[in-house]
């Protein structure tokens, strides 16, 4: 490994939500497997006991009981990171960095004091996570940082306004991430981020969001774009791959906090209109069910004037 990071992102074809973003990055002795050398506590496949699941977020939460696995995973890392849980919503979108006075310009976020975990015991993650840390350092592996990027519907919206590009937007909220990535990524680091939808070629939306940085083209093509970005005095390497979280420990990592962190803010979405409108149907805020809810909630919405531009996305 040395160094090696990864992004992901969850929420980009919802109507409703955040779009999220987040990176992971980590050290390890080079040619290391962390699932292979974690095995005694990560899975990639169905998780055995005392174990979380590192995969593709959309296998981790498939099942009845997948939002409480996902929520496992992230906090589990999160904490062996930290040292602690966050205390509750607010505690874990502050500690990303989120604007929290712009976040509470939506009546449906004022109230983000719901105690974290939402799905999972808190004794099980604080074990895992020390079960985890231990795994870690007899390894000689660390946890460097995790990068978490919200961009709410009304900041979305305002991005298309700007770019007329869905594609444009996706990459905006993802090259801020690749910056904070960098920050924290020592020389000769690789970060591998999942493929922007069909983009392959990325080293113009590079040099424009990466100011400061040097931009060469490894290599572009279906299988994968490589960059050589150098930096202040240091070389890193930047692959963006289809399926990159098969491909990538990180990556993998990277693609469950996103989507956790969607979850997450979703269900406080969910909360505050089930009790503003009795009998409400709670959604995950895609198009088909983002529209029966929104039909649901029509006459309340008009009623109480709900600021629309802040919920719906234009595209």
């Amino acid at each position: 490994m040395n160094c090696l990071a990864g992004m992901d992102e969850a929420g980009l074809g919802p109507i409703l939500g955040p779009l999220v973003v987040a990176g992971m990055a980590m050290t390890g002795p080079e040619g290391i497997d962390p699932w292979q050398r974690l095995s005694r506590v990560i899975s990639r496949g169905a998780p055995g006991k005392g174990q979380v699941q590192v995969a593709d977020s959309k296998k981790v939460k498939q099942g009845p009981h997948g939002l409480q696995r996902l929520e496992r995973t992230v906090l589990t890392f999160w904490t062996a990171w930290q040292g602690d849980l966050p205390a509750n919503t607010a505690d874990l979108l502050s500690a990303c960095g989120t604007d929290m006075e712009r976040l509470r310009t939506c009546p449906w976020y004022r109230d983000l004091s719901q105690e974290l975990p939402l799905f999972s015991p808190r004794e099980e993650i604080e074990l895992g996570a020390h079960l985890l840390d231990r795994e870690m350092q007899a390894a000689d592996m660390q946890i460097l940082h995790m990068a978490l990027r919200a961009v709410e519907v009304e900041e979305f919206n305002l991005l298309i306004d700007r770019t007329d590009n869905k594609s444009h937007t996706h990459f905006h909220a993802y090259s801020e991430v690749i910056r904070r990535m960098l920050e924290q990524v020592p020389d000769g680091g690789h970060l591998v981020a999942d493929r922007c939808g069909g983009r392959t070629r990325y080293a113009k939306a590079l040099r424009d969001n990466c100011p400061g940085s040097r931009v060469q083209v490894l290599s572009e093509g279906r299988d994968g774009s490589v960059y050589r970005l150098d930096q202040e005095g240091r070389s890193l390497r930047l692959s963006f791959v289809s399926r990159g979280e098969e491909r990538a420990f990180p990556t993998a990592l990277a693609s469950c906090a996103a989507k956790y962190l969607r979850e997450v803010l979703i269900h406080a979405l969910n909360n505050w209109f089930c009790g503003q409108v009795p009998g409400l149907r709670r959604t995950a805020g895609y198009y088909v069910d983002g529209k029966r809810f929104l039909d649901d909630i029509a006459p309340f919405a008009q009623s109480a004037k709900l600021p629309m531009r802040r919920l719906v996305r234009s595209r």
